[in-house]
């Protein structure tokens, strides 16, 4: 698919995120430009898919990536999350991503379906990271470095052991959430966390949550 592109359009760039269902911490997007086949040949001795990475591999994947390509990486909050929505605050850290970047003469490619960008030049891939390197590539970014975030997060804050689940929503981190309550690094306006603090099931400090993100549960 990326030589497709690249004979198409010339230089590409990669794009997807990490972190959009965990119940914690930012929501990442990766982004990666493909500029000759000798880049893709260094990409095709990667794997797509991050996820089916080991974390070990992921992490020697980055360090093949950072070093050779040009690439951003940035987040939505916490906060941006529960403001406009995770699909939004998504869509924001792609453009905060592709900002990094000339985009003239340039196309992108986004995993995903259904974003919206003040620019023409780009398209929505679903399933993208399985039928672009590039993509693929943007995606290990991504979860590195979330994987990264989570893991410094459950350093300070050791009692909810993000280390392990990096913010999804398992059984035991559901478990930690009800013993422990939500600090402001959480997203309030995902269940269970939206049900439990309106039932008054978990403790909170409303002074860690500003009042238009507490208006957006209905507090």
């Amino acid at each position: 698919m990326d030589l497709e592109y690249m004979g198409k359009y010339g230089k590409i760039i990669g794009v997807d995120e990490a972190g959009r269902g965990p119940l914690a911490g930012p929501v990442v997007v990766g982004a990666v430009l493909l500029e000759d086949n000798k880049q893709l040949d260094i990409l095709n001795k990667i794997s797509n898919d991050s996820k089916k990475m080991s974390e070990r591999d992921r992490e020697e994947s980055f360090k093949i990536i950072t070093e050779n390509f040009k690439y951003s990486i940035k987040i939505a909050t916490p906060e941006e999350i529960d403001l406009y929505n995770i699909f939004s605050a998504t869509t924001l850290g792609i453009e905060r991503a592709l900002d990094d970047f000339d985009l003239k003469d340039k196309y992108i490619i986004i995993d995903g379906k259904n974003f919206k960008l003040n620019i023409s030049n780009y398209e929505c891939i679903v399933k993208g990271d399985s039928k672009s390197k590039v993509i693929g590539a943007a995606s290990i970014l991504a979860k590195v470095y979330r994987d990264s975030l989570m893991v410094e997060l459950g350093e300070k804050y050791s009692e909810y052991n993000f280390q392990k689940h990096k913010g999804y929503p398992t059984k035991e981190h559901i478990e930690k959430i009800k013993k422990y309550g939500i600090k402001d690094f959480y997203r309030i306006t995902f269940n269970p966390i939206k049900s439990m603090i309106l039932n008054n099931e978990i403790k909170f400090n409303r002074n860690e949550f500003n009042v238009m993100r507490l208006m957006r549960i209905g507090l």
